[in-house]
């Protein structure tokens, strides 16, 4: 078996890894950078929009909300913080995580904690993640580095922190070298941080640098053996390299410490595919 030939892609892999163990790197959606850049709508007019398909007790009950939002003065920050909230839920109950998560970060400028402006972060992430719209996606993943980067000048000790804004800037930004840069410096002040370790092992393994991918993941079951993560991760490694026999093993591991019944059937699949391909 040649490198590259296992049948499940990475992005699908790393997807996985993302639902059952809770991984926090942004997946790039395929084929939206083109549609973005040929239409890309402010937040404002994306909501214009999106209120036009709204009903009419539907535009009654967000209308009130924005009136009340015009009429709060400036000072009055606990009004406009809740009134905020309060919008984000209105969207977030229409399946619209794209508004939703626009006005929870208009609650988290107003609040301005370190926590507030990291969970806008990640729930902008999230909406990037998630929303099909791809005129809306640009702007999703601009407020969400704007979030984190703020969030990073109120403590610029917080490692995963750092890596949650490095891998926004990785994966869904036209600047990914500012991502890598951070995880960089982070490699160079913390050598044996595991969770610097694990982004720089996955952005090894998306950019197809599969024997560094191998370095620092084996480094990271040096000091963590049953880090399932690194497990799972290095078992994709291995399998993009070809070592079909060492990539089982590892995945039979990696699924043994998991035991999650939906993991375990995703992982049997996985493994029935290797050993359908070991010459």
């Amino acid at each position: 078996m040649q490198k590259g030939q296992i049948a499940l892609g990475v992005g699908t892999l790393i997807l996985a890894l993302a639902l059952y163990f809770g991984g926090k790197t942004v997946v790039k959606k395929e084929n939206s950078s083109t549609s973005v850049k040929a239409e890309s709508f402010s937040f404002e007019q994306y909501e214009q929009q999106q209120t036009a398909k709204l009903l009419p007790a539907e535009k009654t009950q967000l209308a009130a909300i924005s009136d009340a939002i015009k009429a709060a003065k400036p000072a009055d920050t606990s009004t406009l913080k809740k009134l905020y909230l309060q919008t984000s839920d209105f969207w977030k109950n229409l399946n619209n995580p794209a508004l939703g998560s626009y006005y929870f970060y208009q609650f988290a400028k107003i609040e301005s904690t370190k926590k507030a402006l990291a969970d806008a972060g990640d729930v902008l992430v999230n909406a990037y993640k998630s929303t099909a719209d791809s005129v809306i996606l640009n702007n999703l993943i601009t407020f969400a580095l704007r979030s984190y980067e703020e969030a990073v000048q109120k403590d610029g000790s917080d490692v995963e922190l750092k890596i949650k804004l490095a891998d926004a800037y990785v994966q869904g930004s036209q600047e990914p070298m500012k991502g890598i840069g951070i995880l960089r410096q982070l490699s160079d002040s913390l050598p044996d941080n595991v969770p610097v370790l694990l982004a720089l092992g996955r952005l090894s393994i998306q950019s197809g640098q599969f024997d560094k991918a191998k370095e620092r993941l084996q480094k990271i079951l040096k000091l963590e053996p049953q880090n399932t993560e690194a497990l799972y991760f290095l078992a994709i490694t291995e399998a993009q390299l070809g070592h079909n026999d060492e990539a089982i093993r590892l995945f039979e591991m990696c699924k043994l410490i998991v035991n999650n019944k939906d993991f375990n059937k995703e992982i049997d699949e996985i493994v029935k595919n290797l050993k359908s391909k070991k010459v």
